[in-house]
């Protein structure tokens, strides 16, 4: 029998809805919305604050929102800075950015940069195209391609980290080169639909965290149900190692993960995929070697 889902801790609702990545650093969580044109962060007292990744604004309607939305799906620590990813699932979104936020939270620093000649060169890898994770992984960084819709498949990317660094350094475009290997990995399904994966975290004894949801969608473009979503830990290069059930039906699509005690604190966030709903942020502490909680 399998273990039972993980407990979680509601700490707070965020003032978003479609949350998509988040990393935690000196009491602050910040969280990015894939529909959204903003970085937020929440401090564990306090209001909360947010940072612009790029100047203008979406439409108010849905469709035309989704539509125009830069699909910033992926966030994670680069240095002292944060890199914000696009999915690359349509032309309009294939751009990155490095956010340097000041120490006294008071302003953040913004510069752009172009995925689209390495997001050109993945298509071509996978059925259809849709990075919605990513993590600085030991030399590599790590983008998770989101295996949801008929015949697609989550991946594994590994991009040299040093080439990422001189890239962001220059504010230069990614291109096909970065590229270290790709790997589809089987991440099990609910009543036939496959969990894919949805964000990623690295842990401090040198494994991956991953979050996976299981959502009933023919296409990376289209919403539907979901089903439940799970924890997984993979370890080099590629290999599940264990998987643990969340509660409920929550897409989580941003998870973080950080050392505390003799086990490790693990924030989650989820999108409702309805505008209406505050996304909320959840906490536990497991044992990472096991996925036991702690």
């Amino acid at each position: 029998m399998p273990p039972a889902p993980l407990t979680l801790h509601h700490l707070r609702d965020l003032d978003l809805s479609a949350a998509s990545g988040l990393v935690r650093r000196g009491g602050w969580s910040f969280v990015v919305a894939d529909d959204d044109l903003e970085l937020h962060a929440y401090p564990d007292v306090g209001p909360p604050r947010r940072f612009p990744l790029r100047p203008g604004a979406l439409p108010r309607d849905p469709a035309a929102r989704k539509r125009d939305k830069p699909d910033f799906e992926a966030l994670c620590p680069w240095d002292s800075a944060l890199l914000v990813l696009g999915s690359g699932s349509r032309l309009n979104r294939q751009t990155g950015a490095i956010v340097h936020v000041a120490e006294d939270m008071s302003y953040a620093t913004c510069s752009e940069f172009s995925l689209a000649p390495l997001h050109a060169a993945l298509a071509g890898l996978v059925p259809e195209l849709n990075l919605e994770g990513a993590a600085a992984w030991g030399d590599h960084l790590v983008l998770l391609q989101r295996g949801n819709g008929a015949g697609n498949r989550s991946a594994v990317v590994r991009l040299d980290r040093a080439g990422v660094a001189a890239a962001v350094r220059a504010r230069a475009a990614w291109t096909a080169d970065l590229v270290r290997d790709l790997a589809f990995v089987d991440l099990g399904d609910i009543e036939g639909v496959p969990y894919s994966v949805t964000d990623a975290a690295a842990l401090p004894d040198g494994g991956l965290l991953l979050t996976a949801a299981a959502e009933d969608t023919r296409d990376t473009y289209a919403d539907g149900a979901c089903l439940g979503s799970a924890l997984i830990r993979l370890d080099p290069p590629h290999r599940v190692t264990w998987h643990r059930a969340l509660p409920g039906r929550h897409k989580f699509e941003g998870v973080w993960a950080e050392p505390d005690g003799d086990g490790v604190r693990v924030d989650l966030v989820a999108d409702a995929d309805d505008p209406t709903i505050r996304a909320p942020l959840y906490t536990c502490r497991l044992d990472p070697r096991s996925g036991a909680a702690r």
